[in-house]
């Protein structure tokens, strides 16, 4: 192997990994989704936002198992790899891409439109440019984008603040009645519709190589971060529909900014409004930054051409997978602006369908890496604990997947068809690799020796990558 493929140096401290975690959770759905969800399930959107942060517990705490023991590159490809299948490891990748592209057409799309309320550029131009930019703050590395995302959380919060603060004392206690006008069915779309953003916490274990101190830090920022983003999103809901009665907010677009005019001279209502853009900054930057490490740690072992694999020398990033996955939606961007919408739904499927098997690598990963499971930081009992985080998310995911699925079938069908053309490439991959398929199958279910390493020396400082006999395989020794 070439030095190309050693391993990212550049590290995170637990601020930075906090502002990536809660950044990418308190985004653009924060201001999108609590107004037009009151305007169907009514005042009960707020008991919505609180629900939805208990099986969003079990991600989290599952992400944290996996992310304390075994913290690594490109995580959930690693893990499920690993301890499920080398095949859906393999679609993680392979699905991740499309989820990319869509996503940041999302926040692009997402971050013209509130621009617009402020300047009359054209939406193309701001399209284009915010792809661009982001492109080169994720080439600069992981650095870069940490210190950013500390700044577009601080004017995020800021904003949050400046609109749930002064609305506490101007809520109207009458609009929290009746609970639920329109009975339990709205609401139950809303607890689901609120867990999506939650989804994100997931991403974390994507950058466990690039990370201090990661066994310790991981579960560290993904605890606390969940009851941080929890808390925002109750305040902002109980104070939202407290200002403004749920019938109107139904109908209103940017309801946040608009029920901030109500109590809120319009310099401060303006402020708010800008909130949705550093939303939209803070979740993009992470977008980019974890698929460009799952798709460079799957070129690792091979099963993605090699190219995706190579760390440039000078800013040591993966930047062959950040240009993959950054330049196609420049280019997608005008002709998919009203197709996009309808990508969500898919993107919400597969990532439940990887947390899902995420579930299971989880129940696996005492057996096939007993070192890993014993020395980490946290630790949950197998037949206590464990099980119960594992059958709770196992749960979650196929429960959330066939709502979603029996919302929108043709989205179910849609993934079904990419998961067949990814096993038709994955199969085409093994033939091409010839006689060294053996090694490919031996590679994409041992740990690379850096990441075997880890469960002895729990840190990657100094640590040099290597490929080969010392490998941890998944095995008791």
């Amino acid at each position: 192997m070439s030095d190309d493929h050693s391993v990212l140096t550049e590290r995170v401290g637990l601020v930075g990994v906090m502002a990536l975690v809660v950044g990418n959770a308190i985004s653009i759905p924060i201001f999108v989704l609590p107004g037009p969800l009151a305007g169907s399930a009514g005042p009960s959107v707020v008991l919505a936002a609180l629900v939805a942060a208990v099986p969003a517990a079990f991600v989290v705490l599952y992400n944290a198992q996996l992310g304390s023991a075994m913290p690594v590159a490109g995580g959930l490809y690693v893990y499920i790899s690993r301890l499920t299948s080398p095949f859906w490891g393999f679609l993680v990748p392979f699905t991740l891409s499309v989820v990319t592209w869509a996503s940041l057409l999302f926040a692009a799309i997402g971050f013209a439109e509130y621009t617009r309320f402020f300047v009359g550029l054209p939406a193309d131009l701001l399209i284009y440019g915010f792809l661009v930019f982001v492109l080169v703050v994720n080439l600069l590395g992981v650095k870069t984008v940490a210190r950013l995302q500390v700044v577009f959380l601080a004017l995020l919060v800021a904003a949050l603040a400046t609109f749930i603060l002064p609305g506490a004392f101007a809520v109207d206690t009458a609009n929290y009645t009746p609970l639920f006008p329109e009975g339990p069915g709205p609401f139950a779309v809303a607890v689901v519709a609120l867990f999506y953003p939650y989804l994100g916490f997931g991403l974390l274990t994507e950058l466990g190589e690039e990370i201090d101190d990661p066994g310790r830090t991981i579960p560290i920022a993904l605890l606390s971060g969940i009851v941080i983003v929890a808390v925002v999103y109750l305040l902002l809901t109980v104070v939202l529909v407290g200002v403004m009665p749920w019938q109107q907010l139904g109908g209103t677009e940017a309801a946040v900014a608009v029920a901030a005019t109500r109590f809120l001279p319009s310099w401060a209502a303006g402020f708010v409004a800008l909130g949705a853009i550093f939303a939209v900054l803070s979740t993009v930057n992470t977008t980019l930054l974890v698929g460009s490490r799952t798709v460079m740690r799957a070129a690792r072992d091979g099963i993605l051409p090699e190219e995706f694999a190579r760390i440039h020398p000078t800013l040591g990033t993966p930047h062959i997978s950040v240009l993959a996955l950054g330049v196609p939606p420049v280019f997608l961007a005008t002709v998919v602006q009203q197709e996009v919408v309808e990508l969500s739904v898919f993107i919400a499927l597969a990532t439940l369908t990887a947390l899902f098997f995420a579930a299971i690598a989880l129940w696996n990963l005492p057996v096939d890496f007993p070192e890993h499971y014993r020395n980490a930081t946290l630790r949950f009992r197998r037949y206590r604990g464990l099980l119960f985080v594992v059958v709770g998310g196992m749960t979650v995911a196929a429960g959330f997947w066939l709502v979603t699925l029996l919302r929108v079938p043709e989205a179910g069908l849609l993934l079904v068809g990419w998961f067949l053309l990814g096993y038709g490439y994955y199969r085409y991959r093994v033939t091409q690799v010839g006689e060294d398929s053996e090694g490919l199958f031996m590679r994409m279910v041992t740990l690379d020796s850096h990441e075997a390493a880890f469960a002895r020396e729990q840190s990657y400082e100094g640590v040099e990558e290597m490929r080969g006999e010392d490998a941890e395989t998944g095995s008791d020794d």
